[in-house]
């Protein structure tokens, strides 16, 4: 099969979601198919990639949009079958009504969780899930101090990903018992972190999470939110809140996988710190592997359904 990302007009950056393309990219190349990602911009350095073209080639099987501002381009190709790959609603780029109708616009629209299956559900939108799927690599190095609970969380310009409850859980606990880091796309010095890592490989990153006891995830408005689940393969307990679109509510559940706060409030997220339950590291991993899966298990799913559309 011949496939196609379309990132024309968004490009691919140094965050998750890049990655996310290329390694599925990379995947599916493993599994036998040609994919290349269609875009004029590449500002991906984490890691050698296949190089981006910037046309629409006129062979292709399969065309899938990225985010919603690569619909209308995909639209307008002379591809028969249109794909979008939904992976977050995206009400930060789109009014509501705007996003409503492109969900609704002809293309086939496949989701990468169950919350987004849902959020779809609620305008009458028919979706499938599939999950990008985890990777082999993330692995626990037992890197994380001794004198200290470390805790570390994403940081990322979108207010949605709230870096400021972080920030406030911080003041809260003090630093008497608890160290904090961070990782992101752009560098913070804020006064309270021992450490931040500026735009991390894979390397970096598997170390940086494997330094942490505790991964923070206050994030909202999520497709299906990669940091955590890395972080948990690496070893670390996940907090979260219970936001329905956090992007988490398809692996985070609560007393079983993670450690679960009601939405916005902090305190709560403080007492569950101050009384971790470790077990459900174990358990998290366990979920993850079993109902998530690699990530060649879901580009398979994801060939049988594209088979399907055509």
């Amino acid at each position: 099969m011949k496939l196609a990302f379309n990132v024309l007009e968004s490009g691919l950056a140094n965050n998750g979601g890049s990655r996310t393309v290329i390694l599925c990219g990379q995947m599916l190349e493993e599994l036998g198919h040609r994919v290349d990602i269609i875009g004029t911009s590449d500002k991906f350095t984490w890691f050698n990639h296949k190089p981006i073209i910037s046309y629409i080639p006129s062979d292709l099987d399969v065309i899938i949009a990225t985010a919603c501002t690569t619909v209308e381009s995909t639209l307008r190709s002379n591809i028969n079958n249109k794909v979008w790959y939904i992976r977050g609603h995206e009400n930060w780029m789109y009014s509501e009504d705007r996003l409503i109708n492109l969900y609704k616009s002809g293309l086939v629209n496949i989701v990468n969780s169950k919350g987004l299956k849902q959020k779809l559900a609620s305008y009458g939108v028919d979706s499938t899930v599939v999950y990008p799927g985890i990777d082999s690599f993330w692995e626990d190095r037992s890197l994380r101090p001794k004198n200290k609970i470390r805790i570390g969380c994403l940081y990322q310009k979108k207010r949605t990903k709230r870096w400021e409850d972080f920030v406030t859980l911080a003041k809260i606990l003090g630093n008497e018992d608890y160290e904090y880091v961070g990782f992101g796309d752009t560098m913070r010095n804020d006064g309270f972190l021992v450490d931040f890592k500026s735009n991390p490989s894979t390397n970096e990153l598997i170390n940086f999470y494997s330094s942490c006891h505790i991964f923070f995830a206050p994030t909202e408005l999520e497709g299906l939110s990669n940091p955590p689940m890395e972080a948990a393969l690496c070893g670390c307990l996940i907090i979260c809140s219970d936001h329905p679109l956090n992007g988490m509510s398809d692996y985070a559940f609560k007393n079983k996988t993670a450690m679960v706060y009601e939405f916005g409030n902090l305190y709560k997220a403080v007492e569950l710190i101050k009384a971790p339950d470790w077990s459900l590291v174990n358990n998290m991993q366990t979920f993850l592997k079993v109902e998530i899966g690699g990530r060649e298990y879901n580009m398979r799913k994801l060939v049988k359904i594209l088979s399907e559309t055509d």
